[in-house]
């Protein structure tokens, strides 16, 4: 699998960061505005709607609060292929360190592997804004200019 790596500071504790990447209220906060969800434990399913046919279901497969959220992709995120997504929260001082990694299938085209490295920098980012400004910056269908989270063709 193609993996992509992201590792940022915010300045926020543990628990804030992780009820940001691990309810449907965070999550719509931050990546997309239309984040759709169960519960945050282990087998709980999340949907994320951005454009056209990139609509990921994923699965939590581990969850440790306020530590570790692991996801799997199930259905609607073809451009990543088989995907599995990761988010370490660590506690430094003034806040949390984050250690996110995304797996994408190995047969993604480089073009692929550069549109969503470059959508998690951004999407992160709006994750560290969320947590230190109480706004991020989501993916809002219809939005001018929105990031969407993969390259896509409709």
């Amino acid at each position: 699998m193609n993996p992509i790596h992201h590792v940022l500071d915010i300045q926020a504790p543990p628990e804030a960061v992780f009820t940001s990447i691990t309810t449907a209220e965070g999550l719509s906060a931050w990546w997309t505005a239309t984040a759709l969800e169960g519960t945050a434990t282990q087998g709980s399913l999340f949907l994320f709607t951005f454009r056209g046919r990139f609509t990921p279901l994923l699965r939590i497969t581990e969850i440790d609060s306020p530590s570790f959220v692991a996801w799997e992709g199930v259905s609607g995120h073809d451009a990543w292929g088989p995907t599995s997504l990761q988010f370490r929260l660590d506690p430094v001082e003034g806040g949390t360190k984050v250690s996110f990694r995304h797996r994408m299938g190995a047969d993604r085209p480089d073009d692929a592997m550069a549109s969503a490295n470059f959508n998690w920098g951004y999407y992160l980012d709006s994750l560290r804004l969320l947590c230190e400004t109480g706004q991020g910056k989501p993916y809002r269908p219809g939005a001018p200019g929105a990031r969407v989270g993969a390259t896509t063709v409709d």
